[in-house]
């Protein structure tokens, strides 16, 4: 067994991926650095193939002692292919229950020899973390799907919808120094549906307010505080401005439950940080709250090419979804949501942080906020919960941020022991 030499072999490392269609089953074997292209798949293979799921991944290798690197199968099995790019290669890890394992260029050459060869994969795009390209990026993508025939959601400017009246509201209440929790609640029970979002917040079990909230003011007062509030509000506006698309790949987190599930485990994590180090609370359950905020553009304004990024998550279940983006779209959600915040004049801690939340080496002056939401998604993916591949937390990360795995950990099991209040909280945002 090896210690752990994935980092280093780079696209040394083999990943095995499972596909099905009327015919039957078919095995890839690719680099672990490289993006399954559906379009060249089909192309390659003459077949409409789609990803088998989780469960059924379970089921054909325990039924048929299938391995973790593909081994020669049964006749009439699973149908062996072996992408050109990792075929050349003297030798190859990969991780099965036992660890890291190599395989030797004859074992691999034999692998090869009994499995079809084909080009069914690219290399993982570069991802793009500075923020003054964004523009540049987003309209070339727009210019890509004009040249694609994919039907065109924008124009020459990016046609993205207004701050909602009740954002605007709260942002101009946000700069006043002079503004208590009365101004506050005029400000959101201007909006009928906000201010009972508000209230029913303040009365969830999940913060334990014994005796009812009679108004937005009491839930201000006695339950939440201002600052939570401002923020809880500007974020629930922002995000009714859209509606959660339907599908989203299979097997994904429901929008607002990851939403309500990250700014928690922020707010919890914030806590536990050194006081010298910690961001603003509030602004912080923001970030968490809107930290997918993308997710609801690209739904909305992409609808065709939101579809398709999801049938490539579903068959690149190694990846991060960030790659995937970059790959079919030519741009990340993150970019498009810091876009549209930065039109919309928010906080410049939050359009960092969403921005640069998958970069763990970022040094802005924000950096904390975009820190923390790295930390976050990855502490709850490791728990089952959100999107993507699940990945290590760097300890210089949590170095970085006064923080160790093990109080991370801690802290969000003790969170999601919680799941039943904070999905009642995250219900009451979907309807």
């Amino acid at each position: 067994m090896l210690n752990n030499p994935a980092a280093s072999y780079a696209g040394k490392v083999a990943q095995v991926l499972y596909f099905k269609d009327e015919i039957g089953r078919v095995q890839l074997v690719l680099p672990s650095d490289r993006v399954v292209d559906l379009t060249r798949l089909a192309r390659e293979l003459n077949r409409q193939l789609r990803p088998l799921d989780v469960e059924e991944i379970k089921h054909l290798k325990q039924r048929f002692g299938l391995k973790d690197f593909p081994t020669p199968p049964q006749p009439n099995l699973v149908e062996n292919w072996v992408d050109d790019a990792l075929a050349g290669l003297p030798e190859v890890i990969y991780w099965n229950e036992s660890g890291w394992q190599r395989a030797s260029s004859e074992r691999l050459a034999d692998i090869v020899r009994l499995a079809k060869v084909g080009s069914f994969s690219q290399p993982l795009p570069r991802l793009e973390f500075d923020a003054g390209q964004d523009t540049k990026a987003i309209n070339g993508a727009i210019h890509a799907f004009t040249a694609l025939r994919i039907k065109q959601r924008l124009a020459e400017t990016l046609d993205l919808p207004p701050l909602p009246e009740s954002a605007n509201r709260i942002i101009t209440l946000r700069t006043d120094i002079n503004a208590g929790p009365k101004e506050l609640a005029q400000a959101v029970e201007l909006d009928p549906s906000l201010s009972a979002q508000v209230v029913n917040w303040a009365c969830s079990p999940f913060y334990g307010q014994r005796g009812s909230v009679q108004s937005v003011e009491d839930a201000i007062v006695r339950v939440l505080g201002f600052d939570m509030v401002i923020n809880l509000a500007l974020g629930l506006a922002l995000g009714r401005n859209f509606t959660v698309p339907k599908d989203g790949a299979r097997g994904y987190t429901p929008f607002w439950q990851q939403s309500v599930m990250t700014a928690a485990l922020c707010n919890e994590l914030v806590r536990s940080m050194p006081v010298r180090l910690r961001p603003n609370a509030g602004l912080m359950y923001l970030c968490g709250l809107l930290h997918n905020f993308g997710f609801l553009i690209l739904g909305q304004v992409f609808p065709p090419q939101f579809e398709l990024v999801n049938r490539h998550v579903e068959a690149n279940p190694h990846l991060g979804r960030m790659y995937i983006e970059q790959h079919v779209l030519g741009m990340t959600r993150e970019q498009i949501a810091a876009l549209l915040l930065e039109q919309w004049r928010m906080p410049l801690e939050v359009i960092s942080a969403i921005r640069q939340q998958q970069n763990p080496k970022y040094t802005g002056v924000y950096a904390v906020y975009a820190h923390l939401l790295y930390l976050c998604a990855r502490a709850l993916r490791q728990q089952g919960i959100g999107d993507g591949a699940s990945e290590p937390i760097p300890d210089y990360l949590l170095d970085t941020l006064g923080l160790d795995l093990e109080t991370v950990t801690e802290v969000t099991q003790n969170l999601l022991a919680r799941m039943d209040d904070l999905k009642a909280l995250s219900q009451m945002l979907g309807r």
